[in-house]
């Protein structure tokens, strides 16, 4: 009875190890409203929950790992784990970073799962969000099917009127009301109010103002002091705004788009018809002057930014604030003034002729001013040369070096400085002009010269700006007209090339998004060799024009004519993202020829390049387009005969933008095998989509479901075109959506039949647009992953030992689990096909069966062991049967699940079990030798049996276990061993090694109670090794019952002198004796101590006492002997 309960242990100690090792995980999401009913589209910042199912198919393990990734747009409101099956634990250790949900599942048995419940609210912009899902074993298990531990699914995020109103009051002083001195504060209030059927945030709140008296006025400095929430209705909870700390502000604008913000608040929530009021305090002080000080007016308004387009106005009425005078400004009136002086005839001027200027300065007072001035050639195609530019003499509290002046070209430019009232000074400057090159078309040329002085920020008031700048006109001889030889064309030319024309060419047939390849060639139609300058560049982009980011990919210079050369392009700005928009003036440049680079084009020649850029729009309703220019022109001002093709451009037009959604998910989270259900895809194109044309959808189911039906298509919500016929190969369905309008969802059903085995099974379906007639913007919503749970009895299996020598035995153990409410299963059947080699020695026999009935097959010599109809009763949680197996060649081999074939309502796919073949090279010789003093007794004497075990081998024996089978004709007293165990209820001797030549002894002392059944064995049992010499693994030891004190059966006292007294042989030698004689009633007729062989028949106790000789019967008799322990005990018959 020992042995089934050993291997019972060793069997789970095992299935421990093995289910620690593999196992089957899958996760499964859902998006539902509130109520639980799955959904593909939401509302924006509706309240809506993911319903996320961890699930186990395989073996049983700990700390299941998950990590869910959210759409950062999603807002995670609460988490709560629900609904544990089996023994599931619940999801703890959640923790939330980025929105990335990660958490543990402490324990999960096979078949068991456990619900994740995340409520979240949906972002208020529009278009797909996106949750991937995953779940992990740990760190040492290895999951057998990774393709049901991801979960993607997506919905769409649809639009709903949002109406929030402000208004706007102030309290202190009453409106209409100046203030009473400069400081003084001003209180107002504002109202915030949500109209809108939903709960929403406001992003922002902005406290502005703006100058609504005339300038001249003067301006105000504000300052901010406090902001209250005063309160809140209708659920609506004030917000904390104890942080709030405001700004001071100059309020010089009148523009409302340029208004300051005296204070901030960011991100609080308003419930749907709820309102929230504040109250806040400004201080006002005088910052500006004014030279006819008037009132200073501002107004207040609040401005409110919300996600969304507001039906009502973000901005509240405007609230006027009446303010004081500013304090009256100190005025001055400057001057400048150019004349020439040499020559004194302003039309009769040459080139390279020198010209004397003189500028003259002035302060007339009556305040100081900080200023700079200037003299300036804005001749147009005229430059000038300066010679000189001196400060020639000064009047009034103001000297020449209170200044310094700097040549610039074409503009020399005074230092700042102070210039005090009632002063002037005079500068004198001698230029040359510069005759320009000839020209194809000349006329006389226009000379302008133009002086300034620049008044620096301040509170002085220049009275008088019309004596702040001064012209003089000149007139200059006509340039040379060029030669026929002089005259040169440079032009250039650019192409789309790649995607050919007409892809791109216009909203009907636009391109693709991403790179387009052009063709750039430059000529140079003129007689001589000329370097140019060339520039590749985005055009500055105009307000309705939608945003496009376009980033050069490469150039190449691809060809030249005539004696043309390729050189190296030394300014290709490859990799920078450009968006046309100048922030110094100039173009966004791709690439660039510079003067520098001294790219010389021949006469007659041309040079061609390619180009390709990557464009990027931004996503609008509007044409996307992008236009890329390029200009050539000659360096050294070579006359162009033809401006007009040194500029040219090329516009390519780009699909318009969709966002689809696609969503995947089965009727069920959980089915039977065999079950019958429908997987279910929704595809949604987003309400900030253009019409998408053409959607290609793809399925692929995994190879476990049969389809068992045509996939259908309905329209559940907006206008679109359904799939008309779908495609089957295998597993894999497609089909085209024709059309889909923004805000449209396409549903697709699939109905399936569960596989007849357990796991965990999944579905991918994706829905993809033609690229040339819609641009995906967000990839990752247009695919989604998901599996269902298939619940079935799981098979697990294991050999014992798992290491065996060649041609030695082993038990191959298979145990069925039922599911988790242990229902009546039926039809339950699998083959395991043995690792080649192995064969089995037995037939299939069942070790606890728990009413389970099923057909075995299998038998010795067959490479395989099956069972067919196995059933379950119902409550039965698992049952075991087993099969030994053998093999003759050293090695490892392996039975996992790729063994298993012709399964039926079972999950084999965790089963593993390694047997591993070695060979014995041990030499081990267990010799037993058993012996018994004494040899000869009595029956009722004690005798002890020595039995040594002794490894008369070479090598450690391990693991001996040494039996004696001790005969019915002795009872059992004691024992003593040398070494090892004895285990006195199973006789059994279990030694843990013996080295070479080492022996130990045990001792059993027993009673001989028969004087019949006196052979005892002792023998080898079992050991880990092979006993090399089996001839001497048991001995054997009897005692032989001595004739003494062996009481004769009868007497006959009749004086024949044969039997005449009860002679007991021996009873000399036990002197310290006692007999009893009984008749038949138990009288006791006869005693004696120290008896010597007297008794004759006669009795010496009872009534008659020492009477004649007693009747003839039988007479009963204890004797009992001092040093033997039991009294010996018999009948004697009496006769005459």
């Amino acid at each position: 009875m020992k042995k089934p309960l050993y291997l019972l242990l060793l069997f789970l100690c095992n299935a421990s190890f093995l289910l620690s090792q593999t196992t089957d995980l899958s996760i499964n999401i859902e998006a539902q409203n509130l109520s639980g009913t799955a959904i593909s589209q939401v509302d924006i910042y509706e309240d809506f929950q993911y319903l996320i199912t961890l699930s186990n198919t395989g073996n049983a393990i700990n700390n299941a790992s998950i990590s869910v990734d959210f759409d950062d747009d999603i807002t995670i409101i609460s988490t709560n784990s629900q609904n544990n099956i089996n023994g599931a634990s619940d999801v703890s250790v959640i923790s939330i970073t980025g929105n990335v949900l990660t958490a543990t599942v402490a324990n999960m048995p096979n078949n068991s799962s456990v619900e994740l419940l995340v409520l979240v609210s949906a972002p208020t912009n529009l278009g797909g969000i996106a949750v991937n899902g995953s779940i992990s074993p740990p760190n040492g298990t290895t999951d057998t099917n990774t393709s049901n531990n991801q979960s993607i699914i997506s919905i769409d995020v649809l639009d709903i009127v949002i109406d929030f109103v402000v208004t706007h009051t102030q309290i202190q002083p009453a409106p209409g009301t100046p203030i009473n001195a400069w400081g003084d504060e001003v209180t107002y209030q504002f109202t915030i109010t949500n109209n809108s059927e939903i709960d929403f945030p406001v992003e922002a709140i902005d406290g502005r103002l703006i100058l609504t008296s005339p300038i001249g006025n003067g301006q105000p400095f504000v300052e901010f002091v406090s902001l209250e929430c005063l309160g809140a209705t209708n659920g609506t909870l004030c917000p904390d705004v104890s942080t709030v700390n405001g700004h001071t502000e100059t309020i010089y604008t009148t523009a409302v788009t340029s208004a300051p913000s005296l204070f901030e608040f960011n991100n609080f929530e308003i419930t749907s018809g709820g309102s929230v009021t504040f109250e806040m305090v400004y201080r006002y002080n005088n910052f500006s002057c004014s030279t006819e000080p008037m009132p200073i007016t501002v107004d207040s308004f609040i401005e409110i930014e919300l996600n969304h387009a507001n039906v009502s106005s973000n901005l509240s009425n405007f609230v006027e604030t009446i303010l004081l005078n500013a304090d009256l400004c100190p005025v001055t009136d400057v001057c400048i003034e150019t004349e020439l002086i040499d020559p004194v005839d302003s039309t009769d001027i040459d080139y390279d002729e020198e010209v004397t200027f003189e500028t003259t300065v002035c302060n007339n007072g009556p305040a100081e001013v900080p200023l700079f001035f200037y003299l300036q050639n804005l001749s147009p195609f005229i430059n000038w040369s300066i010679v000189s530019v001196n400060c020639i003499t000064t009047t009034g509290p103001v000297a020449c070096g209170d200044f310094t002046i700097s040549d610039n070209g074409q503009i020399w430019v005074s230092s700042e400085f102070i210039l005090q009232p009632n002063t002037t000074i005079t500068i004198e400057t001698v230029v040359t002009f510069i005759e320009p090159l000839c020209s194809p078309f000349p006329s006389v040329g226009e000379g302008l010269v133009k002086s300034q002085v620049s008044l620096l920020p301040t509170q002085t008031i220049d009275v008088n700006l019309d004596n702040n700048y001064h012209y003089n006109d000149l007139v200059l001889p006509p340039a040379e007209i060029c030669d026929d030889e002089d005259l040169s064309d440079l032009q250039v030319s650019k192409t789309q090339i790649f995607p050919e024309l007409p892809i791109g060419s216009s909203q009907t047939n636009t391109a693709e998004w991403g790179e387009i390849t052009y063709e750039i060639t430059v000529t140079n139609n003129g007689d001589t060799d000329e370097p140019i300058q060339v520039q590749d560049h985005m055009p500055v982009p105009l307000g309705d024009d939608v945003p496009i980011t376009g980033t050069l990919v490469s150039i190449e210079c691809s060809g030249t004519t005539g004696t043309a050369s390729c050189f190296s392009i030394n300014n290709a700005y490859v990799g920078v993202p450009f968006d046309g928009v100048t922030e110094d003036g100039s173009f966004d440049t791709f690439w660039e020829i510079l003067p520098e680079d001294n790219w010389v084009l021949p006469a007659n020649s041309s040079v061609s390049f390619t180009v390709t850029v990557d464009w990027q729009p931004e996503c609008s309703t509007l044409p996307m387009i992008g236009t890329n220019y390029v200009r050539a022109y000659y360096v050294n001002d070579v006359p162009d005969s033809n401006g007009a093709n040194n500029v040219t451009f090329v516009e390519t037009f780009f699909a318009p933008c969709i966002d689809l959604v696609v969503q995947t998910y089965p009727e069920f989270v959980q089915v039977d095998t065999g079950a019958s259900f429908n997987w279910i895809i929704d595809i949604s194109n987003s309400t900030t989509s253009s019409d998408a044309i053409d959607i290609a959808f793809e399925n692929v189911l995994n190879n476990a479901f049969t389809i068992v039906g045509t996939p259908t298509c309905s329209i559940t919500s907006g206008n679109a075109t359904c799939i008309s016929s779908f495609n089957t190969s295998g597993n894999t369905i497609t089909g085209i959506i024709p059309t889909m309008e923004a805000g449209s969802t396409v549903r697709v059903s699939i109905p399936v039949i569960a596989p007849s085995f357990g796991g965990a099974f999944n579905n991918i379906a994706e829905a993809f647009p033609s690229a040339s007639n819609n641009e995906e913007l967000t990839p990752e919503t247009n695919i989604s992953v998901n599996s269902v749970q298939v619940v079935s009895p799981i098979l697990d299996k294991i050999f014992f030992p798992d290491t065996i020598y060649e041609g030695g035995e082993s038990e191959l153990i298979f145990t069925v689990y039922n599911i988790a409410s242990s229902p009546t299963q039926n039809s339950i059947a699998f083959t395991d096909n043995l690792p080649a080699g192995v064969t089995l020695t037995s037939t299939p026999v069942w070790i606890e069966d728990n009413g389970c009935a099923a057909t075995f097959s299998g038998t010795v010599g067959d490479t395989f062991v099956g069972v067919t109809d196995l059933t379950f009763p119902n409550g039965v949680e698992s049952c075991t049967f087993s099969v030994m197996v053998t093999e003759d060649v050293t090695g490892t081999y392996l039975n996992d699940f790729q063994n298993i074939s012709d399964t039926n309502n079972l999950d084999a796919s965790q089963v593993s079990a390694t047997l591993n073949v070695i060979v014995d090279t041990s030499n081990v010789d267990i010799e037993i030798l058993k012996s018994v003093e004494p040899t000869e007794v009595i029956v009722g004497q004690e005798a002890t049996f020595t039995i040594t075990a002794t490894n008369v081998g070479t090598t450690q024996a391990t693991a001996v276990e040494v039996l004696d089978a001790l005969p019915i004709g002795y009872e059992y007293i004691s024992y003593t061993v040398s070494a090892g165990v004895f285990d006195d209820s199973m006789l059994s001797w279990s030694i843990p090694f013996l080295d070479p030549n080492q022996s130990e002894t045990l001792q059993i002392t027993v009673l001989v109670v028969s004087s019949t059944n006196l052979l005892n064995v002792a023998f080898l049992n079992t050991l880990n090794e092979v006993d090399r010499d089996d001839t001497n693994n048991e001995d054997e030891a009897i005692v032989e019952i001595s004739n003494c004190l062996s009481v004769p059966e009868g007497i006959s006292p009749n004086g024949d002198l044969e039997n005449d007294n009860l002679v007991i042989p021996c009873i000399e030698r036990f002197s310290d004796n006692r007999i009893k004689i009984y008749n038949r009633y138990g009288t006791l007729i006869y005693e004696a101590n120290n008896y010597n062989n007297t008794w004759d028949g006669r009795a010496n106790r009872g009534i008659p006492e020492s009477s004649g000789l007693l009747p003839v019967g039988t007479y009963f008799y204890i004797l009992e002997i001092n040093g033997i322990a039991k009294p010996l005990q018999g009948y004697v018959y009496l006769n005459y």
